[in-house]
């Protein structure tokens, strides 16, 4: 297994390091291209304003590689999303998790004291963006993040000696970061983009966390029958919307409790995340190239009329479904 050793730091100086251990290099201070030796594919880095940095991901390993981040004494949180359509291990404070929007636990935030490892899927397209933010920037949400354990965005409960977060991008964010995958590196407007797609991703989950935190708190039997509707509404996405008495019978609450705590827990009401979140992947299906006709996906995705289809799609992504349409040509 190829090992990589790098730090982080909110300029570029980090990247020539880790673009040697790659065996590539640095181009326009932004770019890293893998070799075919590893892969194919590319990173990017950028920095959006004082205090604030990205670094995109967009590669496919074809050997075992393991990105391992060493601590350093810049004082930087990172917030990882990962979009790949399988699942990566990220190790934080010596625990392995699995990351990934096949596993719907695709956001970790990681103090930058604290060492991490990634291992990219091998023959996989593995898409996944980090922002780095000055812990300066973050004085409020640090005293407020340490002193509990933030349930309504996470499934596992948050160590005090270990400062990092693990759990699930909002149904937006998702949506957002699915969009870097619209605009190549190349293009003249690519950098520009990436910086106000990754200031929206963090104005949505500080967004979430204040509303979350000055809210009344949800009892945990209430955040786990949320979190359980939740993912029933993901693991069915093919399916019909299954309905507000339903989820409301499945979460044992009223139907009008349930829909009301769940746009307090998730910020959207259960049908219009799930309309997303099947526009999502709709899109997916669109681009994979697998089907003869929009009609065939339609189909797929429980839908009678492709002019339904088409409004739906249209509102969330201001395109035609016929726009992002692939066909079979096998």
């Amino acid at each position: 297994m190829k090992k990589i050793f790098h730090y982080y730091s909110l300029d570029s100086e980090w990247l020539y390091n880790f673009a040697e251990q790659v065996g590539s290099k640095v181009t326009e201070n932004t770019t890293i291209v893998f070799p075919k030796e590893i892969g194919t594919g590319h990173c990017y880095f950028t920095q959006i304003t004082k205090g604030i940095s990205a670094f995109f991901i967009n590669i496919s390993v074809n050997t075992p590689l393991k990105i391992c981040r060493i601590s350093s004494e810049n004082d930087l949180y990172i917030f990882h999303y990962d979009l790949s359509e399988h699942v990566n291990l990220i190790k934080i404070n010596n625990q392995d998790y699995e990351i990934g929007s096949y596993d719907k636990l695709d956001l970790a935030i990681i103090d930058n004291q604290i060492e991490s490892s990634y291992k990219p899927a091998l023959n996989e397209q593995t898409f996944a963006l980090r922002i780095l933010v000055d812990k300066k920037l973050l004085t409020d949400f640090i005293s407020k993040f340490k002193k509990k354990e933030y349930k309504t965005l996470s499934k596992d409960k948050i160590e005090k000696e270990a400062f990092y977060h693990y759990g699930n991008i909002d149904s937006n964010s998702t949506l957002l970061i699915q969009s870097l995958k619209t605009v190549s590196i190349y293009d003249l407007s690519f950098e520009s983009f990436l910086k106000g797609i990754s200031l929206k991703l963090l104005g949505n989950f500080f967004n979430r966390f204040y509303e979350v935190d000055n809210k009344s708190k949800l009892t945990d039997i209430e955040s786990n029958a949320l979190n359980k509707t939740r993912d029933y509404l993901l693991d069915n996405i093919h399916g019909p919307f299954p309905s507000l008495i339903f989820l409301a019978a499945m979460a044992g609450m009223s139907e009008t409790r349930y829909k009301a705590k769940f746009k307090e827990c998730f910020n959207i009401t259960p049908k219009n995340f799930f309309i997303e979140q099947k526009m999502a992947r709709a899109k997916e299906l669109l681009q994979s190239g697998k089907y003869n006709s929009l009609t065939e996906i339609v189909y797929e995705l429980n839908y009678t009329k492709l002019s339904y289809f088409t409004s739906k799609y249209f509102e969330l992504f201001n395109r035609r479904p016929n726009d992002d349409f692939i066909k079979n040509r096998t």
